[in-house]
C-alpha cells in the first residue's frame, strides 16, 4: 500500500474516522458514507434526481470503493488502522482519477447553492448547521479557508485545504470539513 502516513495525517485521518463512524461500531462501512450522505440530502432537502445529491453520493461510493481496493480487507468494514491506511494510499494514488479530490468538488458544487462559482459565508454555515456543526465554529473555519481575505471561498480554496487535510502538517486542519469533519 505504500509508505505510511505521518503521524499529523493518521491524527487527522483517526478524527475523520471517528466522525464518520455514525453507529459507534468500530468500523466503517458503506453505511456510515450513507448516512452522511443521508445528512445532506436531508439538510438541503434535495430530490433523488437532483444533479447535487447524485454527485455527492457518486463521489462518496467511489471513494468508498477506492478504500476498499487499498486495504487488505476482503469484507465490507474497515477498522481504524485500516481506514487511515487506505484513505493515505487512495490520497496519494495517481494511477487514476483520485476520488479524494473527487468528494471535494461534488462537495463545493453541494455548498455553492447559487452556483455563482464560490461559497459564501451563509452558505458555509448551512453547510455547517446540516453537520450539527456550531454556528461560531463554522465562523472561524470559513475565515481559515478564505485565504485571500475576499468573503468567500473559491473553488480553488476549497480544493486545496482538502488537499492540505489530505497531505499537510497541520493536525488541525480547515479542509477536513470537506470529507464531513468541521
Amino acid at each position: 500500500m505504500g509508505s505510511a502516513p505521518s503521524a499529523a495525517i493518521a491524527e487527522r485521518f483517526g478524527r475523520l474516522f471517528d466522525t464518520l463512524d455514525s453507529d459507534n461500531d468500530k468500523t466503517i462501512t458503506w453505511d456510515d458514507y450513507k448516512r452522511l450522505v443521508d445528512r445532506y440530502v436531508s439538510g438541503y432537502s434535495l430530490d433523488e434526481n437532483d444533479r447535487r445529491m447524485q454527485a455527492i453520493q457518486t463521489s462518496y461510493h467511489m471513494l468508498w470503493l477506492e478504500l476498499l481496493r487499498h486495504s487488505s480487507a476482503f469484507e465490507a468494514g474497515l477498522d481504524r488502522e485500516t481506514f487511515v491506511s487506505a484513505l493515505h494510499a487512495a490520497s496519494e494514488d495517481r494511477s487514476r482519477f483520485n476520488m479524494t479530490e473527487g468528494v471535494a468538488e461534488a462537495a463545493f458544487d453541494l455548498l455553492d447553492a447559487d452556483d455563482d462559482g464560490t461559497i459564501s459565508e451563509a452558505e458555509y454555515v448551512e453547510y455547517a448547521e446540516v453537520l450539527g456543526v456550531a454556528v461560531d465554529t463554522a465562523w472561524d473555519r470559513f475565515k481559515v479557508l478564505d485565504t485571500d481575505g475576499d468573503g468567500f471561498i473559491s473553488r480553488e480554496e476549497f480544493v486545496l485545504s482538502a488537499r492540505e487535510f489530505l497531505f499537510g502538517d497541520d493536525t488541525d486542519s480547515a479542509g477536513g470539513f470537506v470529507f464531513g469533519l468541521i
